[in-house]
């Protein structure tokens, strides 16, 4: 949020009452620190009018409470409460070498198509324990390697298709590597369980592996 540009919406208004509508908030399961899935709500639209509407109130003594008018829409993940931010914000497409951000979240939103079902959520955002994986962790892996990521849709699908080809190779090697690593065997079990392997190595090595 751009303070000064909310300062600016302070200064233009006569009364806060007129900053009533044009509020949207996203709401999407989110992982919390135990790992569970929770609700999450975020306001992606309207921050800086709720910002003045907030100093306002914390500022003033017994001012009377009003109506806004706001929008909610149910996400299935972080990447499509971007998308949706985009769109309602008009933004232009962007080549990654102005934004690495976007070309980085279209490979999410591309493993997230792949791996994440209504009922079965494989990929999360926040902080999650393992079989599941991290968005943020991802995010990461990928930002390291983004100057060899294509830009092409194509090369997003591609990307995306080999990583459900490592998952399934790993899902066949999971009973030796069960025996072979004692310690991190219950992550392996877990995993089998699951479908889902992508996630075992905390260090997420494969994404570099699979990139061309």
């Amino acid at each position: 949020m751009d303070v000064e540009h909310a300062n600016k919406i302070r200064d233009a208004i006569t009364k806060v009452e007129s900053l009533d509508s044009g509020y949207r908030i996203v709401n999407y399961e989110e992982a919390d620190m135990s790992g569970k899935l929770v609700r999450q709500s975020y306001l992606i639209d309207g921050q800086h009018r709720a910002h003045v509407l907030r100093e306002h109130f914390l500022n003033t003594i017994c001012e009377p409470d009003f109506q806004v008018v706001v929008t909610e829409k149910n996400v299935a993940s972080e990447t499509e409460a971007i998308e949706f931010f985009n769109v309602i914000n008009n933004v232009k497409a962007q080549r990654w070498a102005t934004d690495p951000n976007i070309l980085v979240n279209n490979y999410i939103a591309e493993m997230e198509k792949r791996f994440n079902t209504k009922t079965t959520k494989l990929i999360r955002p926040g902080g999650t324990c393992r079989p599941y994986l991290s968005v943020d962790r991802l995010r990461e892996a990928l930002k390291l390697i983004v100057s060899r990521l294509g830009q092409e849709p194509s090369k997003i699908k591609a990307f995306a298709q080999r990583a459900v080809d490592r998952n399934e190779a790993l899902l066949k090697q999971t009973p030796m590597l069960i025996l072979s690593n004692t310690k991190d065997a219950p992550f392996y079990e877990k995993g089998e369980k699951a479908k889902f392997m992508l996630a075992i190595d905390p260090k997420l090595k494969w994404v570099s592996e699979i990139a061309t």
